[in-house]
This record gives structure tokens, sequence and C-alpha cells, in this order.
């Protein structure tokens, strides 16, 4: 049997720049390690719809089984590639796997409609199991790991109360994968990494190019009610040899400058950052996630002499009632130590406060945006906490009925939900303090100058100077309207993106144009970027320009001066055209778009408004 491994599309337009994910790239190794003859797509590289290529894909190697995964978020770019197989062929095999498996087994299933057979966990051994067990004709429940569809098994699907509980069958649990250095590296080749390799990244502050991602170690021994570890529940790492053994290819094949370390939590003791400090010959900035409770000024020191330029913290809340609540394990005295020293190292920080956990009242949360308020210089975010299926927090949701259907709560794409002690006046309160404070805290670069704009690639270049310690920067092919910070390499200082005239009044002239050929439009995906650039958007402020978001929470609140509505309100209008300004999230709305509001017929990225002068006539 010929396997087809495919990693759903991300990116809105082929040739940008993503975060290259790991966990299919993983088990492609470890499924090519095992002798079974795989083909690779990548979709973030194919300017063809999903149904054509893996028809050709299909029919020029004879495939007998089509695997893809991914997170819950990305549920409909996941559905679409099994639907497309089995539109090709319904007797083709379809296997699903990822955190949307992981995390709620049944409702992964029914969500995505067309897997055979789910992944429940790490991949690694589970897929290569499942495709030699499928290939010799013998009984998949004897594979560990899996859940199934019954229909497979030739048994009938069974209703339930549960919508999304329909007679599925689990196989035993697997054991995680204690040896981390028994897995091959990731198919980079496979995936084509090396198409994107140069590219900028612009992600969280990395502003760099020849970026990449890689873990050494999984899952995180601390058990907030917010996570949930889709690689397990037992923290592992890679032996150090290992990991560096991986970095000497990426180096030399891919000439990588920066490495983002994704592990969830990638040292709690000195000893590992001292071993890990070998990266310094190198010369590669790198980033990584610590917890406030570890931070020393020893291991700072070893931090800084080792070229780490970012430091991940999950900071959640400056209150301890709420600290607790979450079982972070944490005093916020401990936070305010860590982010003191860090700052002082010149280490850039990330880490956000987020808002909505069940004991949070009002109180506590004026508490934590006060202690923000006065200590912006951190580039601290703001965000509401999300109840991600598989969590302690989801289960409470669920328990509760405040999710009252698990499979709806995947497709409207996890929004978010009030668990909190907070009324909806107050929630909304809190929404617009999250959807405004950020943008007025952080600085614009002083003196700008060198400005280069991009109108093809929709990017700008541009030098300026840091506010904290005024060295010039430079920082080249920003993409247009992206919440990314730019970080002084320096000192580590964040500011914000520059709101330029000439691209917001490209963007309002295009509005206008739209306007005066429909009725009504609406901007889905109200973010604190974009509400900051609000008042430079005249076109926007009129009676037919609606604000939408998916997340319930920021429903009914006020930026701006306009109402944020449901989805809901496209049908109800009769809206037919839509602008998405979260540029970051265009392929995923854009599918929900079109699964759930199909009379919508226009769906646009905003980025496709900004154009020099003497092309604006042509937007329409």
């Amino acid at each position: 049997m010929n396997y087809l491994l495919v990693m759903p599309r991300f990116v809105d337009k082929v040739g940008e720049w993503y975060q290259f994910p790991l966990g299919i790239p993983y088990v492609s190794s470890c499924m090519k390690q095992n002798g079974l003859n795989v083909y690779t797509l990548n979709m973030n590289h194919e300017e063809r719809d999903v149904q054509s290529a893996l028809e050709e894909y299909i029919q020029k190697y004879d495939i007998g089984m089509v695997l893809t995964g991914g997170l819950s978020f990305q549920y409909n770019a996941i559905k679409e590639i099994l639907k497309a197989a089995k539109d090709y062929d319904s007797a083709i095999v379809t296997v699903a796997g990822g955190g949307i498996i992981t995390s709620a087994p049944e409702a992964g299933m029914e969500v995505l409609e067309f897997a055979d057979y789910g992944i429940i966990g790490e991949g690694e051994e589970t897929t290569p199991a499942l495709c030699r067990a499928v290939a010799e004709g013998s009984d998949p429940k004897s594979v560990d790991g899996l859940i199934i569809d019954p229909r497979v098994l030739g048994e009938p699907l069974r209703e339930s109360k549960s919508p999304y509980k329909r007679g599925y069958r689990r196989t035993p649990p697997r054991k995680e994968v204690r040896d981390l250095d028994t897995i091959p590296f990731p198919d980079y080749d496979g995936f084509d990494f090396g198409k994107i390799a140069g590219n900028m990244a612009n992600l969280l502050g990395i502003n760099e190019d020849h970026a990449i991602t890689m873990t050494s170690s999984r899952s995180c021994p601390f058990q907030c009610t917010f996570c949930f570890h889709t690689s397990g529940s037992h923290y592992r790492k890679r032996s150090l040899d290992n990991f560096f053994a991986e970095l000497d290819i990426l180096v030399e094949k891919y000439g990588i400058k920066y490495i983002f370390v994704s592990d969830e939590l990638f040292a709690y003791n000195l000893k590992r950052v001292l071993e890990f400090a070998r990266i310094k010959p190198y010369n590669i900035r790198w980033w990584a996630q610590f917890r406030v409770s570890d931070v020393t000024e020893e291991m700072l020191i070893a931090l800084k002499d080792a070229n780490c330029v970012t430091m991940g913290f999950g900071l959640e809340s400056a209150d301890d009632r709420i600290l607790e609540s979450m079982n972070k394990k944490i005093k916020f005295v401990q936070t305010e130590r860590a982010l003191k020293l860090t700052y002082d190292y010149g280490i850039a920080i990330q880490g956000g406060f987020i808002f909505g956990d069940v004991e949070e009242t009002l109180e506590t949360a004026t508490k934590t945006l006060n202690w923000w308020k006065e200590h912006t210089e951190y580039g601290i975010t703001l965000n509401f906490i999300t109840a991600y299926p598989g969590t302690p927090l989801y289960k409470q949701a669920v328990l509760k009925g405040v999710i009252k259907d698990e499979v709806q709560f995947i497709r409207d794409g996890c929004p978010v939900v009030n668990l909190s002690k907070m009324s909806k006046a107050e929630m909304d309160w809190v929404a617009e303090q999250i959807m405004t404070l950020p943008q007025r805290a952080f600085l614009v670069p002083e003196k700008i100058r060198d400005v280069i704009l991009d109108y093809e690639q929709k990017r700008i270049g541009f030098s300026g100077n840091c506010t904290g310690c005024g060295l010039k920067n430079t920082w080249p092919n920003v993409r247009f309207f992206t919440r990314n910070v730019l970080t002084c390499k320096s000192c580590g200082k964040k500011h914000k993106l520059p709101i330029l005239h000439e691209v917001t009044d490209c963007i309002s002239h295009s509005v206008e144009k739209i306007l005066s050929q429909k009725n009504r439009i609406a901007f889905w995906g109200i973010n604190d970027y974009f509400a900051n650039m609000l008042p430079d958007l005249p076109a926007v402020h009129g009676e037919r320009a609606y604000l939408v978001d998916n997340s319930r929470i920021k429903q009914g609140s006020i930026v701006e001066g306009k109402m944020i509505y449901s989805p809901e309100i496209l049908d109800e209008l009769m809206i037919d055209t839509v602008i998405i300004p979260v540029v970051s999230y265009v392929t995923t709305i854009e599918k929900q778009i079109q699964a759930e509001y199909p009379d919508v017929k226009n769906v646009i990225n905003i980025l496709d408004l900004i154009h020099p002068v003497g092309e604006r006539q042509q937007i329409a």
C-alpha cells in the first residue's frame, strides 16, 4: 500500500512564511523509517485547491491511505483533505491525528466526518502500526492508541443521547515514547521547508529570516487548568547530543540563524540551561519557554551569553487567587522578580495575561490590568482564557453547560466563553480594555526613516531608533497589518508597527469603493491592532460597515464607537461581503465562513485592499 501524508494549508497565499509544524514531519520520518511507501504533500506550497492536488497524487502514486491532522481550530482545513480523498474514492482509508483528535477524540471524529481512524496521542509509533494492520488486513483494534469509526469495522453507527458519541471504538491507550532520542528527526525535506527557510518570520517579535521551530522535550510536569498536553502527560527530554545533531543538519542544509524552541517548558533548572549553552559557538539567536519561579541571575547570565534573545513565560494573572485557581504553582511576587531581572538583562519578554478564569471577578481582573498599565515596558499581551478541548477548564465548561455541544464548539473555532464570576457588562468592559490598551501602550520606534513600501508583497521595511536604548534598528520585510511586535536587537524592548497613512488611506478608499457596490459589509476578527487602526479608517465608521467576531466575550463590546456583533448578523442582514483584518487567521476564518455562511460570496483579506494610488480603481 502507498500512503499520502498531507500537511493542511495555513497560509492564505503561497510563498508566505508560516510556523512550520513538527507533528506531521515527525510522523512522516517514522513511517519512512518503518519501510512504508510514503508520499508527502504540503498544501502551503500548492497553488491548486485541495481536491485537484489530492486527485493528482492519488492517481500518480496509487495511494491507498491518506493521513493528515492538526489542532482543533484548523478543523476545516483538515476536514477538506479527508473529504477530498473520500470524494475521489470512498475506498481510500483516511486517518486524522494531532490535537483535534487527542484532546476530544469523539468530538474530533464527529466534526471531521470523513476520518476512518483517529490517532490519539503521539503518532510516531501508532501510525506505522495502523498502516501495517490495514495493509495486512489484520484487526485494527489490536493497535493501541486509536479511535475508530465503527463503519470501518462493519458496525452501524449507534446514535446516543450525546451527538458526538455515536459508537466510536477506542483501543487501549498507547504508552508514551519514553526515549525521544529513538525518534528520527522531522521530515523537513518531505514538506519542503526549504521553500520558506529564507523568509522573514515576523512572529511574536522574532523578526528574523532563516528561523525554524525545534523541540528538545515533550509535555510539561505541571497541570495548569487551561493547558492540554497533546504530546502526553509525562515530561521527557531529548539528550542535547541528539538535539545538536539535528541542529547541525539544519544549519548546513538551511542556514538556520534563529531557533524557536517550542517546548512547553524548556528548562526548570540551571543545569539544563548551562548544558544548552553549547549553542553559543553557532552564533544562533533563540527563544524558549521558562517558569518565572525558576529564573535566577545566574541563569540569565548564562542565557544572555548563549544568545537567548527571548524568554517566554506563562504569566496569566497578577492576582494570587487566580494563579491558585489555575493551578499555576507560582506566586505573583515571583513573576514580578523574574520580569524585572529579565528586562534588566536585556532579554526580550514574551508572556501574556489571560482573563476569565472560573474565579475571575471584576476586582481580580482590574488588579491585573492596573499592574499591566504600570509595567508596559515588559510588553505583556492581554487576552481572554480559552477553554480548549481536553483541558480541565473545558471539562468544567461542558459540565456546567456553558459548552452545550462539543462538536459545534469546534466548528465555531473554540470561541471564548464566560466561565468567570463577572457579569456580561463587566466582561464587556474587560474586552474593551484588552482590545485597546496594548496598542496604546506600545511605542512606535523613534526617528523612522528609510521606509520601503512593497505593495506587491504587502510588506514594509524601515529603520528606527529603539525607544529604550536608542540603538538604530532595521526591520526589513515586516508584513502589513500584523500584531507582531518589533523587538530591539540590543535591549529587547518591544515596539509596535507604525500605522502609515499611505496604508490606511488605501484601505479606506478600497472600502468606500466596495460600499459603492454593496449595501453592507462586515469585518470579521477584531483584535487590538485593528481596533487601534479604526480611528484612521473613516470608511469603516459608517452604519453600513459591521464589526464581527466569533468570540462570545467580544460580542456586544464597543470599540471606537462601533459594536462587535456575532457572525449570525451576516445571515440576518444578508451581508455577502466580509473583510478579514486578522491576517494570521485568514484561511481559518474563510473556511469557517464557507462552511457556515454560504450566502457570503466575497471573502477579502484586508491585505488585498492595499494598493498604490494608481491601482486603487481596481479594487471592487
